[in-house]
C-alpha cells in the first residue's frame, strides 16, 4: 500500500483527522507528506511538512512555519473534543457506577475497565444531545451520548482519567527526547528528527498549570507541595520528571521536564549506525567490559550519557551478577542475573535508602559488577572504595572532560584521595554537537585510559585511545601498539606474551568487523544484538561471523 493510500485510510478511519487536513487545505497550507515511520533522512529537509500516526486515534503533523519564533511547529491531532458539558454528564454517572468495581493496579487494566463502565452507561443517540437540559438524577444509569462523538468522549475519560491528561500524546510518540513546560503558554519538545519544535499543546493559566502538575504528581506518587515544591520521579513509562511548583521557587510558575527514555535501550548498532560511536570504540569497550575494568560514562546534560551505557552493558559477560543503583530507572540490563536496586526517599533520616546505603550493602552481595546509575554525591567515595576491592563499577557522570571529572571527584563530596584515581580504567567523554546544518547530534569525543598519578608533577596520568575529528566527523585510534589496559590488562590476564601483543589488536579488529556485520545486516534491536553477542560464548566469534557474512542470523528472543 503506497504512503497516499495509507494516508486516505488514515482519515477514513479518524474523520478528525479528515477534518484537520481540510481546514488546512482550506486555510492555503499545502497537504503534508504521510509517513508510516521517520526516517534520519527528514533531517536534511529545511522546510518541513509531515504528518505520522503515534498510534490511533492520534497523529503528529510538524511543519516549517512561514513566520515566527524560528522554532517548526508540532501539532497534536486528537478526536475533537465533546462540549464540557457532555463530558461532565457522562462523568457523573461514571462516578457512580465505577464504585462497585475493583480498580486495578496496571493502567492498561484500567484502561479497559474505564472503557467497560462508558459502554454500559453510554447510551447512543442519533441526534445531538442539548446537555444543558439534561438532568441527572441519583438514580440515573444511562447517559444520551450523540453516536458520532462516542469515540471522543471515551479517548478522553481515558486519557484525562487513567493516563496522563495532555501529555500522553508526547508520551506516545517514539519520537521524542525531552518534553518541556516552562511555565504558562506552550510546551515544547525536543524531537529526535526535527530537533527543538514548539507544540500546539498550551497551559492558558496559572491555575490551569498548578492543577495538572498537582494531579500528575499525587498520581505518580510523589505529591509536591509549597512545602516540597521540587521533586524528582518516573511516569508510568519510566520516562524521568522533574517538576517545580508554584512561584515560590520559579518566577514564571510551576514548570516540569520530562526525560523520556525508551521501553527497549538503543543498541550499540544503533549508536554505530548514528555516528555516536564507530564499531572500533564498541568493539575496545566490550573486550574491556568483558575483563571488568571500571569505566565512566561522562559528559553534560542531556549528551547520551545514559543511553550509551545501557547501550555498552551489553558487552559484560552474560552470566555476570549485576546490581544496579539508581534513583529514578533508567538502566535496563538483557542478563538473568541482575539485581535493580532504587533509592527512598520519604522525608525521613530513618526510613529513606539513599545511594549511598545501597552501595554499601551491593558490596555484600558479591556482584560481578555494579552499575551506579549517576554519581553526585558521596556514593562516589563507596564506588571507588568498591572498584579497590575488585568490583568493576559502570556509571555516569556530569564532567566535560577528564580534567573536569578529577577535579569533581577529588573534592567535597566525594572526596577520592588523588593516589586512588587510576582505580577508575576508562573515562568516555561524550557530548551533544551540532554539525554543518545545525543538526544536534550525539559524539564520543575521547576514550580515555587511566595510567596512574605522578606523584613529582602532582597530575593524573591518561591516554587519550580515541579521539573524535569534528572536521572529519570521523574517530582516530591512537592506542594501536601503545594501550595500557589492552597491554599491561587485559594480554597479561590472559596469558599472551610480550612478543605477541598483535593477537590483541587483531582481535580488535575481528570484533569491529563483527559489529560491523551487525550494522550491515541491519541488526538494531538491543535483545537481537545481545542474542549475537551471547551466541558468541557458545559458539565462538569466528563462527557466528561466519553466518553474518553469509547473512544468517541468530534466532530473535522476546524481551
Amino acid at each position: 500500500m503506497s504512503s497516499s493510500d495509507k494516508f486516505q485510510l488514515a482519515m477514513r478511519r479518524n474523520p478528525h483527522l479528515k477534518a484537520y487536513i481540510d481546514t488546512l487545505l482550506k486555510s492555503g497550507f499545502s497537504t503534508p507528506t504521510f509517513y508510516d515511520q521517520l526516517s534520519d533522512d527528514l533531517k536534511k529537509q529545511k522546510i518541513v511538512n509531515v504528518i505520522y500516526p503515534i498510534g490511533d486515534p492520534l497523529f503528529v503533523h510538524v511543519y516549517t512555519p512561514t513566520k515566527g519564533t524560528g522554532y517548526k511547529k508540532y501539532v497534536v491531532v486528537e478526536p475533537i473534543k465533546p462540549s464540557n458539558e457532555a463530558l461532565a454528564a457522562v462523568e457523573k454517572v461514571f462516578a457512580k457506577v465505577i464504585s462497585d468495581y475493583e480498580i486495578p493496579q496496571s493502567p492498561e487494566e484500567k484502561a479497559a475497565l474505564v472503557e467497560k463502565v462508558l459502554d454500559k452507561i453510554i447510551e447512543p443517540s442519533t441526534q445531538p444531545i442539548n446537555y444543558s437540559k439534561l438532568k441527572i438524577k441519583p438514580s440515573t444509569k444511562k447517559v444520551p451520548v450523540y453516536t458520532p462523538e462516542i469515540p471522543a468522549v471515551k479517548y478522553y475519560m481515558i486519557r484525562d482519567k487513567v493516563q496522563t491528561g495532555i501529555l500522553e500524546p508526547f508520551l506516545r510518540d517514539p519520537y521524542l527526547e525531552d518534553i518541556t513546560c516552562a511555565g504558562v503558554g506552550s510546551m515544547y519538545v525536543v524531537h529526535k528528527v526535527f530537533g527543538p519544535v514548539e507544540t500546539n499543546i498550551k497551559f492558558e493559566s496559572e491555575e490551569e498549570l498548578d492543577s495538572f502538575v498537582l494531579k500528575l504528581s499525587e498520581m505518580i506518587g510523589k505529591p509536591v507541595s509549597h512545602a516540597r515544591p521540587v521533586v524528582d520521579a518516573s511516569l508510568p513509562d519510566g520516562s524521568r520528571i522533574n517538576i517545580v511548583f508554584g512561584k515560590d521557587v520559579s518566577k514564571r510558575g510551576s514548570n516540569f521536564t520530562i526525560r523520556k527514555f525508551s521501553k527497549v535501550p538503543v543498541s550499540i548498532t544503533q549508536l554505530i549506525k548514528w555516528g555516536t560511536l564507530d564499531a572500533r570504540i564498541a568493539a575496545y569497550l566490550w573486550i574491556l567490559l568483558n575483563e571488568g575494568v571500571s569505566l565512566f560514562v561522562c559528559g553534560e546534560t542531556a549528551s547520551g550519557k545514559t543511553t550509551t551505557l545501557n547501550a555498552i552493558c551489553a558487552f559484560i559477560k552474560p552470566t555476570a551478577k549485576i546490581v544496579s543503583i539508581e534513583d529514578t530507572p533508567e538502566v535496563t540490563m538483557p542478563h538473568e542475573n541482575w539485581v535493580p536496586e532504587i533509592t527512598r526517599e520519604t522525608g525521613s533520616e530513618g526510613s529513606s535508602v539513599t545511594m549511598f546505603d545501597l552501595l554499601k550493602a551491593a558490596l555484600r552481595q558479591r556482584p560481578n559488577y555494579i552499575i551506579v546509575g549517576e554519581i553526585r554525591g558521596r556514593e562516589g567515595n563507596i564506588a571507588f572504595q568498591a572498584m579497590q576491592t575488585g568490583h568493576p563499577v559502570l556509571s555516569t557522570f556530569h564532567a566535560a572532560s577528564v580534567e573536569r571529572l578529577i577535579q569533581r571527584i577529588t573534592s567535597y563530596p566525594i572526596e577520592v584521595p588523588k593516589t586512588h584515581i587510576d582505580n577508575l580504567n576508562v573515562v568516555l567523554i561524550q557530548s551533544a554537537v551540532y554539525d554543518a546544518s545545525g543538526m544536534l547530534k550525539r559524539r564520543v569525543l575521547s576514550v580515555n585510559e587511566i595510567m596512574g598519578y605522578d606523584l613529582v608533577a602532582n597530575t593524573t596520568i591518561y591516554l587519550p585511545i580515541f579521539t573524535w575529528d569534528s572536521v572529519t566527523d570521523k574517530f582516530l585510534f591512537r592506542g594501536m601498539g601503545s594501550s595500557y589496559l589492552l597491554e599491561e590488562k587485559v594480554a597479561v590476564r590472559r596469558g599472551i606474551p610480550k612478543r605477541e601483543l598483535k593477537r590483541i589488536y587483531d582481535e580488535l579488529d575481528k570484533r569491529a568487523r563483527f559489529l560491523e556485520l551487525l550494522v550491515k545486516n541491519k541488526v538494531f534491536n538491543y535483545y537481537d544484538v545481545w542474542n549475537h553477542i551471547v551466541e558468541t560464548y557458545f559458539s565462538g566469534l569466528d563462527e557466528v561471523m561466519a553466518k553474518l557474512e553469509r547473512g544468517v542470523l541468530v534466532a530473535a528472543k522476546q524481551a
